[in-house]
């Protein structure tokens, strides 16, 4: 009994408009906002009116929903919600003066049953006649106070009749979009195409769900750039510690001006670092906004397309697939948040102990190109291109980039040497020579971050029998195959 009275204090708070706080009835009917949030009607035609005419937004999440000539009794009906109000009255009023009545007799008694074959509620009489009737042999009767979830949603479900002809609905009119009773069928749609209410919800539930699988594919999309944005920020926040301790660790070198300067540049860093985190808070605040719509959004739909119940369903099916609608269009945002990198860089020589130099390189959108990144012959030197770019894929550079590469093979654990020269203006020459032929690893980082697409798989062939060395004008011995030696440029480091 307990738990049946948890039950029921459940439910009624789940039949509570947030704004009043008072129970849905039939005067204060629950109505759908196209945010698929429910108030009672009173409480929105109260809150139209304080709104611009021709709409009004949603008092918890602040959507705006169009009511056309302000008429609130356009907007859709919580059936659920309204189907529900009527258990949780017989269960509340048993007992009380003013508690629904009996209809299946003349004692006015008040209602402790449901027949879920003949779909009504019934007094302590009824029912025992009921139960004991041949005539009502095989109907399931249940006491009102053990109602479950189940028993809530069958009620729902066989509640829905035709309000014209006060007959159960049997029928789905696929021209009208509509559930009809049989004498509907017979007289208003005998020339249109009409399928079984079971065929009904099959078809209009596919239909939602189909667009919640769009709405579902554009959570995942916001749930990989809000990961994104985690990651960055913890890569923004390592690098700005990076150079708060590198310049502490130079000012602590030098004499009282040090000491300005490390305050100094303390300062900017602390602000560049405030400055990166607000612009994250924001996006972060989109990102969970959206989220939230689109979470409140399908547990809403899940919950109708859980109750099997058509004619709920064709009641807020525009609204729910225009909502559904809004919400799988991917949203426009900066995919990859900007900022700038920073490192401290020391002059021990220099009055001011070092400056700050910035990076805008994106490692990540940074590119390698040229044949010899994924083929080269044994013996034969080497050459491909590595260009860095900043968050909108623009060429970029900086003099603290650091461009690693590490040429290896995976069986033999064999690595190759490599030079890289820097090209100016964000381009790096990459050299290496193969000794030996096989199958190897381009591990290719900027500032310990992968580079897009790396690591590459480099295939190196067996140099071939007929291949003959010649001279060079300036009398260094190659191969015919060689690439000619660069000139002009500026060999950085070479790796190992």
């Amino acid at each position: 009994m307990a738990q049946s009275v948890r039950f029921f204090d459940d439910v009624k708070r789940e039949l509570e408009c947030s704004v009043c706080q008072e129970q849905f009835s039939e005067i204060k009917e629950p109505k759908i906002l196209k945010c698929l949030h429910t108030f009672c009607k009173t409480c929105l035609e109260a809150w139209l009116r304080q709104q611009h005419e021709g709409g009004l937004s949603c008092p918890t999440c602040r959507q705006f929903t169009d009511c056309p000539n302000n008429d609130i009794s356009r907007l859709p009906s919580n059936l659920f919600c309204k189907q529900l109000v009527e258990i949780v009255e017989a269960y509340s009023g048993q007992g009380q003066h003013e508690s629904p009545q009996c209809g299946n007799c003349d004692e006015g008694k008040y209602l402790k049953f449901y027949c879920s074959h003949c779909n009504c509620f019934l007094c302590e009489d009824c029912a025992g006649f009921h139960m004991k009737g041949k005539l009502f042999k095989g109907h399931h009767v249940k006491e009102i106070g053990n109602f479950e979830s189940s028993d809530v949603q069958d009620y729902a479900r066989r509640a829905n009749f035709c309000k014209k002809h006060k007959d159960e609905v049997r029928f789905f009119c696929e021209k009208c979009q509509i559930c009809i009773c049989r004498d509907c069928a017979i007289l208003e749609h005998q020339d249109h195409n009409k399928i079984s209410l079971d065929q009904g919800l099959e078809s209009n539930k596919s239909e939602i769900e189909t667009r919640m699988r769009n709405v579902q594919e554009s959570s995942s999309r916001l749930k990989t750039q809000k990961d994104f944005l985690e990651e960055k920020r913890l890569k923004i926040n390592n690098n700005i510690e990076e150079a708060t301790r590198e310049v502490k660790r130079v000012a602590e070198r030098c004499i009282l001006l040090i000491r300005q300067h490390e305050a100094s540049v303390t300062e900017r860093l602390t602000k560049q670092k405030a400055a990166f985190q607000d612009a994250f808070a924001a996006e972060m605040t989109t990102l969970d906004g959206k989220l939230t719509e689109i979470e409140s959004t399908l547990e809403f739909c899940e919950e109708v397309l859980l109750r099997n119940n058509l004619p709920e369903i064709l009641n807020v099916k525009a609204t729910v697939e225009q909502r559904l609608q809004e919400l799988s269009v991917p949203p426009e945002f900066n995919m990859r948040l900007d900022y700038t990198g920073v490192k401290y860089a020391s002059n021990d020589l220099s009055l001011v102990p070092g400056k700050l130099v910035t990076t805008h390189t994106e490692p990540s959108l940074s590119v390698a190109e040229g044949k010899s990144l994924t083929e080269a012959l044994e013996g034969e030197d080497c050459t491909f291109t590595v260009i860095t770019k900043d968050s909108v894929g623009q060429k970029t550079y900086s003099e603290i980039d650091e461009i690693n590469v590490s040429i290896s093979s995976p069986s033999t654990k064999q690595h190759i040497k490599t030079s890289v020269t820097n090209l100016t203006a964000g381009r790096y020459s990459v050299s290496y020579r193969p000794t030996i032929p096989g199958e190897f690893t381009v591990a290719i980082k900027i500032a310990r971050t992968s580079i897009m697409g790396s690591p590459f798989t480099l295939n190196v062939q067996k140099k071939p029998v007929n291949s003959r060395r010649v001279k060079s004008r300036k009398g260094i011995t190659a191969d015919s195959t060689s690439a000619s030696r660069m000139e002009g440029t500026e060999v950085i480091h070479a790796f190992y």
